[in-house]
C-alpha cells in the first residue's frame, strides 16, 4: 500500500478528472505512476544500452563512418534504399 501526498492544485486537477471519466481516484493515480514508470524504465534500458555500446566503442574503436551514415539515411524511401551499415 502506498500513501501519496498531493498539493491543491494536483488534488483539484485528480478529483476534476476523476469526475469527468467517472474513475476513481485510485485508478488513475494507478495509471498515471504504471505509464511513469514504463516510461523511466525504457529511457533506463535506453542508457544502459548507450553506455554499452560507448563502452564496446571504447574497447574495439569500431563505428561506422559519417559519410556511410549519412548515406544509408539520405537513401530512405527512394527506390535505391540501401541497407544499413555494418561496422
Amino acid at each position: 500500500m502506498l500513501g501519496v501526498r498531493l498539493d491543491e492544485q494536483l488534488e483539484n486537477r485528480l478529483n476534476r478528472l476523476a469526475k469527468k471519466t467517472r474513475r476513481s481516484k485510485s485508478f488513475l493515480a494507478k495509471e498515471a505512476l504504471a505509464l511513469y514508470i514504463d516510461r523511466e524504465e525504457h529511457k533506463q534500458r535506453e542508457n544502459e544500452l548507450m553506455l554499452s555500446r560507448w563502452e564496446e566503442y571504447q574497447e574495439t574503436g569500431e563505428s561506422v563512418n559519417n559519410e556511410q551514415m549519412t548515406e544509408w539515411l539520405e537513401s530512405w524511401g527512394t527506390e535505391q534504399e540501401q541497407p544499413c551499415p555494418v561496422k
